[in-house]
């Protein structure tokens, strides 16, 4: 199914920047196939970051732990 559609000048040069194509059909096309994959990415990017945020505040409370240890142990 081929529906026209008007899509800007500066959109279709966009797309052509990131496809393997100058084609402007096909690089328009390239971008919005490429597009869900695109924001997958993006979201396993933003867990992944939430992740390794959680990871480094435990870091930082074990490392404080260990510091109240070592100053604990020098006023002995």
């Amino acid at each position: 199914m081929r529906i026209p559609l008007q899509i800007p000048d500066h959109l279709i040069r966009e797309a052509a920047l990131y496809a393997p194509t100058r084609e402007p059909l096909d690089a328009v096309c390239y971008v919005l196939t490429d597009y869900p994959r695109l924001v997958a990415e993006a979201r396993k990017m933003r867990a992944r970051l939430a992740q390794i945020d959680s990871e480094v505040s435990q870091l930082d409370d074990r490392l404080h732990a260990l510091q109240v240890a070592c100053r604990a142990i020098l006023e002995l």
